[in-house]
């Protein structure tokens, strides 16, 4: 896998805020039901509900936002926890992903049972604890399969059962996805995140932003986890354990993954404010011991759930529980889980980019492999990125040589600016004009332009970045910075609140790919170094899916 450092996008992008007002109307409708009656509930519903149990006072209040999948794993254990000196009542919301996230501080919740761990990346106005009250304990787990006809699943076998296997076949568009929303659901999430770094792993995070922009094209969105077994032909559902124990799978072909099992991952996640309150925190204890201890294996066979370690329950039912697994897939990186959001939701590529290209000599070469100038291989990526970009993104472009404007090594051909219809005008035209010419190469003193040109005009709350794309080293640039006095420069500019997100994007010369990655680490800047003219497409892809730092 490829190496690269995280710098993670404002919370402000898991959750437009006409999603927070949404989850604020849902809540306010729960709770302020005038016959105190719950709202119904059906199985799978991706709208937040709330249940409460009522045990005789005086008993700790837990307020409970959790997976709708888990509740049949809560409900089994409140009339157990609601008894004794020590007991606790349970007042509950049911909710998934992205609105989950956001109703914690809305619904004034103490812990979060979320369906994956990777949920705690997206949580923005609420503080989780992280070392009170078994933070970040596992209480269950549910592997997902890969579900078809009997005839995709053979020929998913034969391929090598693997989710490698299944993202080739996407690709190939030889089979189809079906998986439920990734921002409201952990199976859809994990499913999905699961092909993606099965490419990640393989062939690195360019190929693995490059799939998912192609894979999106080939998938079926459906809303329950049951409805992710109404298959037709060539379409392979990412189905979770629970939902198919529950389902007939007569006919099916049921695969868990040979190179990995995609797991969910129930996990307890309190919140610091409650954790610090004395008469709750003995209330959040007693609660997780119902759900982690030796008691609880009948709750999590009656939801259909593994236990922490992916043991099998033996309720006398379903022979998928039993199924040999592969090593668990470690859980998704929030970088990684910016690149799947940032493919499926057009609003999360919304950034701030700068895009630099070397226009020297060597550009207008044709890419090793290819009989096509990589010069305008970078102007189609630029192209498709700012397709790409939402129209409230801000996208720039400079080109660069040796002294090309009076004594600069740089010039403006599109000032960075909102994405509007008059900025796509002007996008065009520049790129009409980016060609390879004869000049050397101010990479150095052109770096740090760029750095502190996206440093000068940061917005708050907006991923900024800056890419660079050269082909060589700096030179034939007199007078120009060498690589130690930019490292100097760079730590002398950089400001930790107004960040930048600096890339370096190198075409074959791996020498000099090491000596600008020396020189930007001040900043955390990262070098990709591309080798094939397939990666010049992939790595503007992966610009517009958050940026190529991890």
């Amino acid at each position: 896998m490829a190496k690269h450092r995280a710098v993670h996008a404002a919370a402000s992008r898991w959750l437009p805020g006409a999603a927070v007002a949404v989850v604020a109307a849902v809540i306010a409708t729960v709770l302020l039901r005038p016959d105190g009656q719950d709202p119904p509930r059906g199985a799978g519903s991706p709208r937040p509900t709330a249940s409460v149990t009522s045990p005789a006072a005086p008993c700790a209040v837990v307020r409970v936002v959790a997976a709708s999948s888990f509740q049949p794993m809560l409900e089994s254990v409140a009339s157990q926890v609601g008894q004794g000196p020590d007991c606790v009542q349970l007042k509950t919301m049911y909710a998934d992903g992205r609105a989950a996230a956001a109703a914690l501080a809305i619904y004034k919740a103490n812990v979060w049972i979320p369906d994956d761990s990777t949920w705690s990346s997206s949580v923005a106005d609420v503080k989780l604890a992280t070392d009170a009250a078994g933070a970040g304990a596992v209480l269950a787990t549910s592997p997902l399969y890969m579900v078809s006809d009997a005839a995709t699943g053979a020929r998913l076998r034969t391929a090598g059962g693997s989710w490698a296997a299944l993202a080739k076949l996407v690709d190939q568009r030889v089979l189809r996805l079906v998986v439920r929303d990734p921002a409201g659901s952990g199976d859809g999430l994990i499913g999905t995140g699961a092909a993606a770094e099965a490419v990640w792993k393989g062939q690195g995070m360019d190929a693995s932003a490059l799939w998912l922009s192609r894979a999106r094209g080939r998938t079926r969105t459906a809303v329950t986890a049951r409805e992710t077994l109404q298959l037709k032909a060539g379409e392979v559902g990412l189905v979770p354990e629970y939902a198919l124990a529950a389902a007939p799978t007569a006919g099916l072909s049921v695969l868990p993954g040979t190179d990995f099992a995609a797991t969910l991952r129930y996990t307890w996640l309190p919140i610091a404010a409650g954790a610090a309150d004395a008469k709750r925190l003995a209330g959040l204890k007693r609660l997780q011991a119902a759900l982690s201890g030796p008691g609880a294996a009948e709750a999590r066979a009656g939801a259909r759930l593994r236990d922490a370690k992916g043991a099998a329950v033996t309720d006398g039912g379903a022979a998928l529980l039993s199924t040999k697994l592969a090593k668990p897939l470690p859980v998704l990186d929030g970088h990684h889980v910016d690149h799947l959001f940032a493919t499926w939701y057009p609003g999360d590529r919304r950034t701030d980019a700068l895009i630099v290209v070397d226009v020297s000599g060597s550009m207008g070469e044709p890419a090793p492999g290819s009989t096509t100038p990589l010069i305008v291989l970078v102007r189609e990526g630029v192209r498709s990125l700012g397709g790409l970009l939402p129209n409230d993104a801000r996208l720039g472009l400079w080109e660069f040589g040796a002294r090309i404007e009076g004594r600069r090594d740089y010039r403006q051909l599109l000032r960075e600016a909102v994405l509007d219809a008059g900025q796509r005008r002007a996008l065009a035209r520049a790129l009409a004009t980016l060609s390879a010419r004869r000049t050397g190469t101010g990479l150095h003193d052109t770096i740090l332009a760029a750095y502190t040109s996206a440093r000068d005009s940061f917005r708050p709350g907006v991923p900024n970045q800056v890419m660079v794309f050269t082909d060589g080293l700096n030179q034939d640039d007199p007078g120009g910075l060498t690589a130690a006095q930019l490292a100097v420069r760079l730590r002398a500019v950089r400001d930790p609140k107004r960040p930048v997100q600096l890339s370096v994007v190198a075409f074959g010369d791996r020498q000099a790919a090491e000596v600008i990655g020396a020189a930007v680490k001040p900043v955390d800047g990262y070098v990709d170094l591309l080798t094939t003219p397939d990666e010049v497409g992939a790595v503007f892809i992966h610009v517009a899916a958050g940026g190529l730092h991890h």
